[in-house]
């Protein structure tokens, strides 16, 4: 029995022994940054890394990077592609560097970073203008334009041509009714010489 679960312990060993190689060569293609920060916002950066069990470069790290893309959103589109190219060619030799000067000969690196995240960017504020142009789209019909309000104007206002022509059906009907005589009801068979001029 206990020669079918080696192979499950030593895979799993296995396992620990590659993320933390993984882990270390991380370590080693990263640079070191310092930053100075004002008292009240090293307390909350304190104060979300103890809340989360994290160190506190850890969660600067994080928020750091989120934080350059919300940046590098809010730049005009043809100059945020130039940007994003630009930083993935520098990206590759900055790790590079990095690497050579931690003894780490062959880094793996994954280019295109930026670019990626540009035709993300992209893609996003596309779909916003789509769902914008539908929202305006749908309000535009419930609220009246100056052409329509024009034209429901016109009809309010009553023509004397208009006038008699509404009053000529009550008219007919009592024409009708005289040719018929008082005991016949039924219009519908009025002889054609009543409607005659």
């Amino acid at each position: 029995m206990q020669d079918t679960e080696t192979p499950r312990t030593h895979s799993l060993i296995d396992r620990y022994y590659e993320e933390e190689r993984e882990l270390q060569e991380k370590e080693l293609s990263l640079a070191e940054v310092t930053l100075r920060l004002d008292a009240n916002d090293l307390a909350m950066l304190g104060m979300v890394a103890r809340r989360f069990r994290k160190g506190r470069d850890d969660v600067a790290q994080e928020v750091l990077s989120h934080a350059l893309i919300d940046l590098f959103a809010r730049i005009e589109s043809g100059e945020r592609k130039l940007m994003a190219r630009d930083a993935d060619e520098s990206a590759k030799a900055i790790a590079t560097s990095i690497a050579e000067e931690n003894g780490i000969r062959d880094v793996d690196f994954r280019s295109g970073y930026w670019a990626q995240q540009e035709r993300q960017i992209t893609k996003l504020e596309k779909q916003r203008e789509k769902l914008e142009k539908k929202a305006a789209k749908e309000v535009a019909p419930a609220e009246p334009t100056p052409a329509a309000s024009n034209e429901s104007a016109e009809e309010a206002v009553q023509y004397p041509e208009t006038g008699a022509i509404e009053k000529a059906p009550a008219a007919l009907e009592t024409q009708i009714e005289a040719a018929n005589g008082p005991g016949q009801e039924n219009a519908e068979e009025t002889p054609a010489s009543v409607f005659a001029d």
